[in-house]
């Protein structure tokens, strides 16, 4: 069967190219007994740092028109005939640009219905970060997971980044918007919050030179102890 991971959260900043990276990385080096290859797209039109990466084959889906800031949903359908007609398992990393014209797209034409009804699996992954951006980001996933069929399942990374991921002494787990989607929530995986001065100081580098951690590991820019 054939999987579809959607990064899909509105809010810009918050590491969904991040979330992307570690799923790629997570399925490229658990391939061993899949039969069918595994293709990355990009489709955020401003910041298309997935596809900076040179460690995979990133496509970048041309979401705009030559010579316009204006993204045309119509390109949407070229990505639909893909992810309909290969047999793939696909990770889509989508910008905060591209959110609202792709969440668009894929409610009014129930474009994840067809998926489903195509056979393929469907994972949405969505990032929620402590900080100041706490409210949009639950907030995005409240909405996108109330947008989603009850086939699709919600992945949820949390990333205390700018902050812990929590309100009023409440861990993700204990709120309402989790209990509300819980049944369809398959994992909530938290990413590790690491010292600013070690780890997270080479975990920036790592980013800032697009390797993946099997690259960054085996590379002479980085010293023993990173």
């Amino acid at each position: 069967m054939s999987t579809v991971h959607f990064i899909l959260q509105g809010k810009g900043g918050v590491g969904k190219t991040f979330t992307a990276s570690l799923l790629a990385q997570f399925l490229s080096d658990n391939r061993t007994d899949d039969p069918v290859p595994l293709r990355m797209i990009d489709t955020d039109p401003v910041n298309a740092t997935f596809s900076q990466y040179q460690a995979w084959p990133v496509e970048r889906l041309q979401i705009q028109d030559e010579g316009s800031t204006r993204i045309n949903e119509r390109r949407f359908d070229d990505l639909m005939e893909l992810l309909l007609n290969e047999e793939a398992d696909f990770v889509i990393d989508n910008g905060a640009a591209s959110f609202v014209p792709l969440s668009n797209y894929l409610t009014e034409n129930a474009a994840i219905s067809m998926l489903v009804d195509a056979g393929r699996r469907v994972c949405v992954h969505s990032v929620i970060t402590g900080g100041q951006g706490f409210g949009d980001t639950i907030n995005g996933f409240n909405q996108t997971a109330g947008q989603m069929p009850d086939d699709v399942e919600l992945y949820v990374w949390l990333n205390p980044y700018f902050g812990k991921v929590e309100h009023s002494g409440k861990q993700f787990k204990d709120m309402a918007v989790y209990k509300q989607h819980k049944a369809r929530i398959r994992a909530v995986i938290e990413i590790p919050n690491q010292s600013s001065d070690t780890f997270g100081a080479d975990m920036l580098d790592m980013l800032e030179k697009k390797l993946p951690f099997n690259e960054a590991v085996s590379s002479d820019q980085f010293s023993f102890m990173s």
